[in-house]
């Protein structure tokens, strides 16, 4: 196989992991940070192990060898622990949990978030651990467990509640309003959803500023002429 075309294959076989894995409610566009994330797959034809096991992973998921995924996640991660790399070795986490979440093995991919949070907090990084804990409160309520997918939201929320404006706190917020939402309390639901809203709007976010108010105005005209609103939906 010549270098080109192996350059390419790798390039959509990290192309299919990135569309199949770890989607959030909806797809927004990246603000701009103060520190920029790295992404989890390196460039194609890393040069250091860690990235070159990454990539194998990628490769294994796109032919469904899911086993062997795993195994290179895990080689990846005992390297970047090795170096001290936690942030990374918590984004390798992050990944195998959702690989589980691909296979409806909720047991698993609630393990791999919370390895993921344990090493984000080693590194300090209450964004990074409140992400993976927004995570895990997906993969419940995906399956309409709202009490655990609740406690989760609150979790992460918790953490960066106070720190300025940033997507990943929008995005608590949001879910935090659709789990109360879910739960018939939809008074608290307008109030998540609105500070999810302004959250949005100071990070100039304009597809999120929009669906939080089309999701507020929908609520709040309910409430106005006394209708039964539908628990949750995402509109």
């Amino acid at each position: 196989m010549n270098s080109t075309l192996k350059s390419t294959l790798k390039y959509f076989t990290i192309l299919a992991l990135v569309l199949a894995m770890g989607m959030s409610v909806w797809l927004l566009p990246e603000p701009i940070k103060k520190e920029k994330e790295q992404p989890i797959t390196p460039p194609i034809d890393a040069k250091d192990e860690a990235g070159r096991y990454i990539q194998q992973a990628s490769e294994n998921f796109f032919y469904h060898e899911f086993d062997k995924a795993i195994g290179n996640y895990k080689k990846a991660i005992t390297v970047y622990k090795k170096l001290g790399k936690f942030k990374k070795a918590a984004q390798v986490f992050e990944s195998i949990g959702d690989l589980y979440k691909f296979r409806r093995n909720l047991k698993e991919s609630e393990k791999y978030y919370k390895l993921a949070m344990e090493n984000h907090r080693k590194n300090q990084d209450s964004l990074g651990e409140a992400r993976a804990m927004n995570l895990a409160g997906d993969l419940y309520m995906e399956r309409k467990n709202f009490p655990p997918a609740g406690d989760w939201y609150k979790k992460g929320l918790d953490l960066v509640r106070n720190d300025p404006p940033h997507l990943i706190k929008a995005l608590l917020l949001e879910n935090m309003g659709h789990y109360f939402w879910k739960t018939n309390n939809v008074p608290e639901a307008i109030l998540q959803f609105t500070q999810a809203r302004d959250t949005f709007s100071a990070l100039k976010n304009q597809m999120g500023y929009d669906h939080m108010s089309a999701v507020l105005n929908k609520l709040q005209t309910g409430q106005s002429h006394g209708h039964s609103i539908p628990d949750g939906g995402h509109i």
